[in-house]
């Protein structure tokens, strides 16, 4: 619950008359009698709820404090005295609540033992008639004495009614909680205080300041003044953290379980309120979401001039890191932060910048205001030239992945396409699929046209490198998904481990087919003397056959299997397989193992091809080097014993 209200109608003292805690503990909060900073005080209730409290200031001079305060508060109390009735502060107050997006709380009309009966009754109608048409208007107005007691009952009846009508927050998996208070303990050392906003976070959780990056450790947590070994969204929690000292923290910081993003430049909803200002195309303004508090400029995007009452849409330009997400409520003030202006809510915490205000532009984030999520996700999508996954979608907008896969199999913008499988899902502009298909054809239309004897295409390395320094996990497996709809579709077929195009078929004439049987002919007949290509290539020309064919046709035996291509070196394939087997047949026998020179004699080659032989059967994994021995490895033993079958 927060509190709100006009200075000096008595919150603090209703606070301490229904908690026994006093909020104002600053010395120059008791010297002057008045709340300057953020109060906390909590009530445990007969059924066993807890309800922490925050004491805002009421004074005009704090209203940055009092938004740090109410930021994330589940009700509010607004109070009004009834022998002032709403003063300036509680008109500021209750817009400030309602531009935050609060729903729920009470009117407490205090210091009902100052005046007679009559004033009693013309204050209730004061609030009747201000509240109309507000969040506020159906709750009740509880009339309280914080002197006498009177009301105080009456009171914590109603917080425990309200604390069933007070819905569970969706907490998301993103834990986040804006820092309000900071200090050091003599023995603990660097203790924060904060409302959780989202999220939870355990005790052996690491957490990080933010958006220094700092990553930190829990000592101790403790939820309404007693320790806990988990704290969730909704609660009024302390961390005592470990790696913090006060000298690393700036009012605006947060923490949170994982790092994320600042940003500097916010799309928004803003909504103005009712007072003599007028927002041209370009307005500074002071910008204040939770504790954060920074210079802004504000551009409209769908107006040139908004008058009060009015909702726009505007890119927010922050002159310092700000840790902002999707939803996230704030409040505007004047450049002297003396008047609240209005306030809205973040629709892209990492918009582009808008440097133009095209009909296109106004027309997507129109949708994302009006849409719902299904165009929040379709603006996250155009954003990005490769594709994004549902989780990161997911962890972007701090929505639930089960909930984007829900949206996205029910209704996307036509611009939008989905990539999926059991395990994975992901989005990407249909244009930018569509160019991606065309590259993955138009390589391999060149491939085969250089290697026109090759059945095989393109290996999944290979077409990877479309994506250059954008290659990632994600790029990955919606390239293996793209790949599978080509193949579907038609357009691909797989050869071995390869891709090919579906109309590529190798079909070798007469004279391409004698060219072959020539090359691997001269291969064959080198039998135990590994071929020189420089011999080779000569003698290939005669039978026209240029360099580049030669190499094609070199391929061509090497993907049949024909010929094994050694480190440059070709050898046919009947030779290596046969000395293959009677080197594992030996090192069966010969647990001592073979050196190169052994091998030598036992195949009857020279030492070059023998090497080369050794090197393949060393990638093979069936043979092992060990100094100058060559040992059979497991893998080695079985080939031998499918041999013997």
């Amino acid at each position: 619950m927060g509190t709100a209200g006009h200075i000096d109608h008595g919150k603090t003292a209703l606070i301490k008359s229904l908690t026994n805690i006093d909020c104002d503990t600053h010395k120059e909060e008791k010297l002057r009698g008045i709340t300057i900073n953020l109060g906390f005080a909590h009530i445990d209730l007969p059924s066993g709820n807890s309800i922490g409290i925050i004491d805002v200031p009421g004074h005009k001079d704090f209203v940055n404090t009092m938004v740090a305060g109410v930021s994330s508060i589940d009700f509010v109390m607004l109070v009004i005295a009834a022998d002032s009735g709403v003063m300036p502060q509680t008109v500021e107050h209750l817009k400030i609540m309602e531009i935050l997006g609060v729903k729920k709380g009470f009117v407490a009309l205090t210091k009902i033992d100052l005046v007679e009966e009559e004033i009693l009754q013309i204050a209730e109608e004061e609030i009747s008639d201000f509240t109309k048409g507000t969040f506020l208007q159906d709750f009740p107005v509880i009339k309280i004495s914080a002197k006498t007691g009177e009301g105080i009952g009456e009171l914590k009846e109603f917080l425990q009614e309200m604390c069933s009508k007070v819905e569970q927050r969706h907490t998301g998996k993103l834990f986040r909680m804006f820092i309000d208070r900071i200090f050091s303990v003599k023995g603990f050392g660097t203790i924060v205080n904060g409302s959780v906003i989202s999220g939870h976070l355990k005790k052996k959780d690491s957490v990080y300041l933010l958006p220094v990056e700092k990553k930190l450790r829990i000592r101790r947590m403790e939820r309404h003044g007693n320790e806990v070994e988990e704290i969730t969204a909704g609660d009024r929690a302390s961390l005592n953290l470990v790696g913090l000292n006060k000298d690393d923290f700036k009012r605006g910081m947060s923490v949170s379980d994982r790092i994320l993003q600042a940003t500097t430049m916010i799309d928004a909803k803003l909504t103005l309120f009712q007072h003599n200002r007028n927002f041209k195309i370009w307005t500074q303004a002071v910008f204040l979401l939770g504790t954060y508090q920074a210079q802004a400029r504000i551009h409209f995007i769908d107006k040139n001039l908004l008058e009060p009452g009015k909702t726009a849409i505007v890119q927010i330009h922050l002159d310092s890191p700000c840790i902002a997400k999707y939803g996230d409520r704030f409040v505007i003030r004047s450049s002297s932060c003396d008047i609240t202006l209005g306030g809205g809510e973040i629709i892209d915490a990492h918009p582009l910048h808008h440097r133009r205000r095209t009909k296109k532009l106004i027309s997507e984030l129109r949708k994302v205001t009006e849409g719902g999520v299904s165009e929040l996700i379709a603006a996250e999508v155009r954003k990005r030239l490769i594709p994004v996954s549902y989780q990161e979608i997911g962890d972007i907008l701090n929505i639930p992945k089960q909930n984007i896969q829900e949206v996205v199999s029910k209704s996307l913008p036509e611009d939008i396409v989905v990539i999926s499988s059991k395990e994975k899902g992901y989005l990407m502009l249909k244009k930018e699929k569509e160019k991606l298909e065309q590259k993955v054809i138009r390589n391999l239309e060149t491939f085969h046209k250089r290697n026109p004897f090759d059945e095989r295409g393109r290996n999944f390395e290979e077409l990877m490198g479309l994506f250059g320094i954008n290659r990632d996990s994600t790029t990955e497996n919606m390239m293996k998904l793209i790949l599978e709809e080509m193949i579907d579709s038609n357009k691909l077929k797989k050869v071995h481990h390869t891709w090919a195009l579906k109309s590529h078929n190798v079909i070798l004439s007469s004279e391409n087919k004698k060219q072959v049987d020539f090359v691997e002919d001269y291969i064959q007949n080198s039998g135990m003397k590994t071929p020189l290509i420089s011999e080779l290539i000569p003698q290939a020309k005669a039978q026209d056959i240029d360099e580049n064919k030669l190499k094609q046709i070199l391929n061509l035996l090497t993907n049949q299997g024909k010929i094994y291509n050694i480190e440059g070196n070709f050898i046919y394939s009947l030779v290596v397989n046969k000395c293959r087997n009677v080197l594992l047949k030996y090192l069966s026998e010969h647990k001592e193992g073979i050196k190169v020179s052994e091998f030598r004699d036992l195949v009857g080659g020279n030492r070059k091809i023998c090497l080369l032989m050794i090197t393949q059967f060393d990638s093979e994994g069936i043979t092992v080097r060990k100094g100058d021995y060559r040992f059979i490895t497991e893998k080695g033993r079985k080939k031998f014993e499918e041999l013997e079958d």
